[in-house]
């Protein structure tokens, strides 16, 4: 499995094909934050790599941010995404999830020993994403909440004017850098910027290469001297901008 060392507690872990995982490694306990799409064994690179206690935080509950989570007796996610642990259980494992859930509060603090993580709200991708802000290394783990491409798609999803509030907030939160969950280097925080600007002149196209997303999504591309933001959104969000 490979990994990149962001710094020497915080390692980018390549789950599979561009999905990342996150290892925080303080000096009493550790995070793993998400598990991908379960094709790894995540609990065995732990033991071979964290000498501590370490808890299972989801960034949100889209299937390869969770498909690991079998491995593991006890993993913490907003309540908000339980629907889609449980979704994504039905199909996989039965009626009954094979581990605990807790809930991942914004707020809440974990000290690690020597680092500690705030669950910051990073509400868009879904109703229930959360980030982790590393204080101590002025670095933010955002799962897909940040990506330099945005997927505002399906049920889930936040209204716009709920991502619109998210990226305000992101603005004003203590960290130069982000890592995010389909990326292997940290990205800037002037992305978030380009992001928000981005909402203020959406320029709605077809995508030309529209994969699996299907003929209701639309896709917005916008530059500035912050970077390039890229959005795919469902032609409803757009057309009643709520």
């Amino acid at each position: 499995m490979r990994y990149q060392e962001i710094t020497p507690r915080i390692w980018h872990i390549e789950e599979d094909y561009r999905a990342y995982c996150t290892l925080v490694r303080g000096e009493k306990l550790a995070i793993l934050w998400d598990t991908g799409q379960g094709k790894e064994d995540l609990r065995d690179f732990l033991t071979r790599h964290v000498a501590t206690d370490c808890l299972v935080l989801n960034s949100h509950g889209h299937d390869d941010h969770i498909g690991g989570n079998h491995r593991f007796s006890k993993v913490y996610a907003n309540r908000e995404d339980w629907h889609l642990l449980q979704a994504f259980g039905r199909m996989t494992m039965g009626s009954t999830l094979p581990y605990e859930v807790e809930d991942l509060l914004p707020g809440t603090v974990f000290d690690l020993g020597g680092i500690h993580g705030c669950v910051v709200s990073l509400a868009g991708h879904t109703r229930g994403s959360v980030g982790l802000l590393l204080e101590e290394d002025r670095l933010l783990l955002a799962g897909d909440a940040l990506n330099p491409t945005l997927l505002m798609l399906g049920g889930e999803c936040a209204p716009v004017s709920v991502l619109r509030e998210t990226l305000r907030r992101a603005e004003e939160l203590p960290f130069d850098r982000y890592l995010a969950s389909h990326y292997p280097t940290p990205q800037p925080k002037k992305t978030v910027r380009a992001h928000l600007r981005h909402l203020d002149c959406l320029r709605i196209e077809a995508p030309s290469h529209p994969g699996p997303y299907g003929p209701q999504v639309c896709r917005s591309i916008h530059r500035d001297a912050d970077g390039r933001s890229v959005i795919f959104i469902e032609r409803g969000l757009v057309e009643g901008r709520e």
